[in-house]
């Protein structure tokens, strides 16, 4: 009964344990699983936070045909007396009688057709900023996503490795205290191992709310209810995607990276309300109509009279008073534009500094991921091994066996932690690339 246990103890740790960790079947019947590509796609359909946008660009082009509007008529009605007394009898009119008009005023100011059409294309320039607004926060919302994405994967990955060390665990335990009888086993070290095992209980209650928070983001971002069961792909391969920066450049920087394509259509913008601003240099046109009635005298001897005043107006901008404001706000425009322009070579020399940066940390993070898959895991399983061939042969003893055993699990533990670094440095460069 005890080869047999041996024997059965060698395959599993053989054959489990020296392996990478699969998905375990019943985890993947707990709820709905998602790629991170389906993730992605439903939070650029459903995120209110993104849907916004498009109601911010039907506003700008409502104020757009609003621009189009006249000014509203003026209509006033008052009384008028023709003449009236100022002081006592006046030369030459002492004898005429003063007279009282109601009178009804209509005022009409023409707009300036150019301004219009100018205003009208301002306004509408700002749906191009609202499309830069949305891409700058759906790469923010992805970024999150993945990162979320990839704390679930590494959890789930480590969920299997804990669940076949906590098998392997008390397999050895119960061989342990089946030796322990025959004095081949030590009870410290029985001890230590459920000790051992209690640490693994304690480890997958907390990898498991990792994974449980990783899918209320996820199921937030996502637009749904925060407590519905969500599980990662975790058969798929995260590192096949691979990231070339050699045609990155200002070029790349300036097309690419909205919140950079922000300013130049913010640059646009303003150029466009700078032209508006000029249009003040136009005048500006209008008519006035008065209409009079004048009651006959008091001996009905002349019935009542009308009279009318038709006059036209225009404004004079080019008076000082009045163009050093309009002439000063264009000057205050053009400046702006300079001031953007000097901020847009900043972000760009900014980005490329960042995605330099994060490129090297990424093919640093590649090349200690290889050498910890091919070299340290690899040597930490011959020499665990080593103490199992030795314990099944009576030779060796459970501490030594399970110091090795535990060993390499740290180290499988400690690939997934490096696994998990690589993932979120590569995120960050997309992030910098906005690359989805």
């Amino acid at each position: 009964m005890k080869n047999k246990l041996i024997i059965l103890l060698s395959f599993l740790l053989a054959t489990g344990g020296i392996a990478h960790a699969q998905v375990s079947p019943p985890l993947q019947e707990r709820g709905e699983v998602f790629t991170l590509q389906q993730i992605l796609d439903s939070i650029d359909v459903r995120n209110p936070g993104l849907q916004q946008f498009a109601l911010q660009t039907k506003a700008s082009y409502a104020m757009g045909r609003a621009a189009k509007a006249w000014e509203a008529p003026v209509a006033g009605a008052g009384v008028t007396e023709f003449p009236y007394p100022f002081s006592g009898k006046m030369n030459n009119v002492s004898e005429t009688p003063a007279r009282k008009m109601l009178m009804l005023r209509l005022e009409q100011m023409f707009p300036n057709f150019s301004r219009q059409r100018k205003e009208q294309t301002y306004y509408q320039s700002f749906a191009n900023q609202h499309r830069d607004d949305r891409e700058t926060m759906k790469n923010q919302l992805f970024t999150h996503a993945k990162m979320a994405y990839v704390d679930a994967y590494i959890a789930e990955k480590k969920l299997t490795v804990i669940g076949e060390q906590e098998k392997q665990l008390q397999l050895l335990i119960k061989i342990a205290e089946g030796r322990l009888a025959y004095n081949q086993a030590l009870l410290p070290n029985i001890y230590k191992a459920r000790a051992s095992l209690n640490d693994l209980m304690s480890s997958h209650i907390r990898l498991e709310s990792t994974t449980e928070q990783a899918a209320a983001t996820l199921n937030s971002l996502m637009n749904r209810p925060v407590e519905t069961t969500l599980l990662v792909d975790t058969t798929s391969d995260l590192l096949q995607q691979h990231i070339q920066i050699l045609q990155v450049d200002s070029l790349y920087v300036l097309e690419h990276r909205s919140d950079i394509r922000h300013i130049t259509d913010e640059m646009h913008t303003t150029e466009l309300n700078r032209q508006v601003a000029s249009t003040g240099a136009k005048p500006v046109f209008g008519i006035t109509l008065d209409n009079m009635r004048m009651s006959g005298n008091a001996s009905g001897g002349e019935s009542s009279m009308y009279m009318y005043s038709a006059m036209a107006m225009v404004s004079i901008p080019i008076v000082p008073w009045s163009s050093k404001g309009y002439k000063s706000e264009v000057h205050s425009m053009e400046y702006e534009i300079q001031a953007m322009q000097k901020m847009r070579k900043n972000k760009a020399l900014e980005a490329l500094g960042a995605i330099r940066k994060d490129w090297l940390d990424l093919q640093a993070a590649h090349k200690d991921l290889q050498i910890f898959q091919t070299q340290v895991i690899p040597a930490y399983a011959k020499a665990f091994q080593a103490n199992l061939n030795a314990f099944s042969e009576n030779t060796g003893n459970i501490y030594e066996t399970l110091m090795a055993w535990n060993d390499l699990t740290m180290k499988k533990m400690e690939y997934y932690n490096k696994l998990a670094d690589l993932l979120n440095i590569r995120i960050i460069l997309e992030t910098e690339m906005q690359q989805y």
